[in-house]
């Protein structure tokens, strides 16, 4: 139960890591592509399954 605490709690924090980590786009033949809906769908996905860990943590006691 402490396992997945921590590992819920590191989870959200790389989540929040990647939410602010500024990756500069680069240009393609579309013209400017940027990344950043690339980083709030893996952060996002990052954040809820570290709140499940959390959630699983808190039911297994």
């Amino acid at each position: 139960m402490i396992r997945s605490k921590l590992i819920g709690i590191l989870i959200i924090l790389l989540g929040v890591l990647i939410l602010l980590y500024k990756n500069d786009g680069f240009y393609g033949w579309g013209g400017y592509i940027d990344k950043s809906w690339e980083n709030i769908a893996i952060s996002s996905i990052l954040i809820i399954t570290g709140v499940f860990f959390l959630k699983r943590s808190k039911k297994s006691n």
